[in-house]
């Protein structure tokens, strides 16, 4: 199995289908899997897990597994052969842009000064394997897990869940209020020399629509951030972020120049 397949199946995705959610199980199982393939987490080529471990996985019967894989074939996102298994033939192709760190730093400070954050847990924890894998650690390592909510107004408009490495536990949770919390990792001695972002357009799970106070399966952009430390010839990664924000209030806007 690879770790993008690992990902779908992760303890931290069974959240994304519920029984107390007024859509259809079929139609929640099919958006989680969808979005997982338009933004390249599962690539073309790769081989969907069985209908028997998506039913365990996510806890619905296999008529509702295999409702959720026939309409992503309807829609060309995956390929179904009896014998053979479901597939991905969507073929992603992200376009990198090229943007100058400071200016992400500086947007990153930006968002913190402008809004309130609402820290929902803050704490060192051994992490999922789908995080394990992004920082190629084994399971039985911790890092410094964040998940805050943010408001402008008095409304909230983004959900941020970020692991770190070698970041202490602060006295307090408040100063995640009004800073960002890199401001608290330069502090800290942490060192970022590049960053990598991945955007992409995904549905609100239950979960994530109760806390930004919207309707299951609304529009969410989706910003995954990793950023890295260059050692010696390698590249280390110190933190992963996914954040989730309400399109009806918040816009990602990058102005960009040619050289």
């Amino acid at each position: 199995m690879t770790v993008n397949i690992g990902v779908l199946l992760s303890e931290s995705r069974r959240n994304d289908v519920s029984i107390t959610s007024p859509t259809p199980l079929y139609y929640q199982l099919c958006s989680t899997i969808k979005n997982y393939i338009l933004d390249g987490t599962l690539r073309f080529g790769e081989k969907l897990p069985s209908e028997a471990e998506l039913a365990d996985s996510f806890n619905v019967s296999r008529i509702t597994v295999k409702r959720a894989l026939n309409e992503l074939a309807l829609e060309n996102l995956v390929e179904r052969a009896r014998g053979r298994g479901t597939h991905v033939i969507y073929k992603y192709s992200p376009k990198p842009v090229q943007a100058p760190l400071l200016g992400i730093l500086e947007e990153i400070d930006s968002i913190a000064t402008n809004s309130i954050a609402k820290v929902i847990s803050c704490e060192i924890l051994n992490p999922p394997n789908d995080i394990c894998a992004e920082f190629s650690i084994t399971d039985d390592k911790t890092l410094f897990h964040l998940v805050r909510k943010r408001q402008r107004g008095g409304v909230f408009f983004g959900y941020f869940d970020s692991w770190s490495a070698g970041v202490l536990m602060p006295t307090s949770t408040d100063i995640f209020i009004n800073q960002s919390r890199h401001q608290y990792f330069r502090e800290s001695g942490m060192t970022v020399t590049h960053v990598k972002q991945t955007i992409s357009a995904i549905a609100a799970t239950e979960t994530i629509a109760e806390h930004l106070n919207i309707a299951p399966q609304s529009p969410l952009l989706s910003l995954i951030r990793r950023s890295y430390y260059q050692d010696s010839d390698s590249e280390v990664l110190v933190d992963h972020l996914l954040a989730l924000y309400n399109t009806e209030l918040f816009q990602y806007q990058m102005d960009l120049k040619l050289d």
